[in-house]
């Protein structure tokens, strides 16, 4: 294994990148969940380091500037994105590039204010819960990521970054006896997992817009880079709430 020529290129104008532990291509090239976990951590370790100047800063940013005009590796966007996104809320040096500054808009429009803590994210869970019940959508409310999670509509707060009340549709446990009675499969060999996927982002679309037509802030994002994926997000309540 080895370090990839473009990492080099990062860590040469990093003291503090060069002390952290290198990223290695494996036999297939650079890439997996692990690596991204890794540069996703180097990048949180960066933007939060006092010891980092405005200068190096300035010189790693500049590194990401030229990684992100390069097309001929999809996967140095990725992994940039990945390292940009903790930067996004912090000061900006003056000759900043032009495709990391748009980056870094792009990212801070769908992060939540730093001023938001979780008792005002549990708040706005609760609001967007009570409004689903009123037309008659049943929804919980939950930490994010904990399980087991209920089946319909999931209002998930997280209280880490990226902070925020996330908004999903869970189906019928699949491990339940009432899933295996409906589907006429008890040893999961029926394969129904792209039917359940277009069926969550069906009902999770449809709780999102009866919240947005309620006056909320929603957001719905998607990204097919590296497969399907949706999140939904309730960012605010509405301005002028209904009487």
């Amino acid at each position: 294994m080895q370090v990839p020529e473009w990492w080099r290129r990062v860590v040469a104008v990093s003291e503090h990148l060069a002390a952290a532990e290198p990223l290695q291509e494996n036999v297939r090239g650079f890439g997996g969940a692990q690596y991204y976990l890794q540069i996703g951590e180097l990048g949180r370790r960066f933007a939060a380091d006092p010891e980092v100047g405005d200068a190096e800063r300035g010189r790693v940013l500049a590194v990401l500037e030229d990684l992100l005009g390069d097309e001929s590796e999809p996967d140095r966007r990725a992994i940039a994105l990945t390292f940009l996104w903790p930067l996004a809320g912090q000061p900006r040096p003056p000759e900043l590039g032009n495709r990391v500054r748009r980056e870094l808009d792009l990212i801070a429009g769908h992060r939540p204010t730093a001023s938001a803590n979780s008792v005002a994210w549990q708040e706005l869970a609760e609001r967007a819960k009570d409004e689903l019940e009123r037309c008659g959508l049943p929804a919980a409310v939950m930490p994010r990521g904990a399980r087991p999670a209920p089946t319909g509509v999931v209002l998930s707060v997280s209280a880490e970054e990226p902070a925020g009340v996330f908004l999903d549709w869970n189906p019928l446990d699949s491990r339940s006896e009432r899933y295996h009675v409906l589907t006429g499969s008890r040893d999961g060999t029926m394969n129904l997992s792209e039917y359940v996927d277009d069926v969550r982002d069906l009902f999770a679309r449809a709780a999102v817009d009866v919240l947005a037509a309620a006056g909320f802030k929603t957001e719905v994002r998607y990204d097919f880079l590296y497969g399907r994926s949706r999140v939904c997000r309730v960012l605010g309540p509405p301005e002028i709430p209904f009487e």
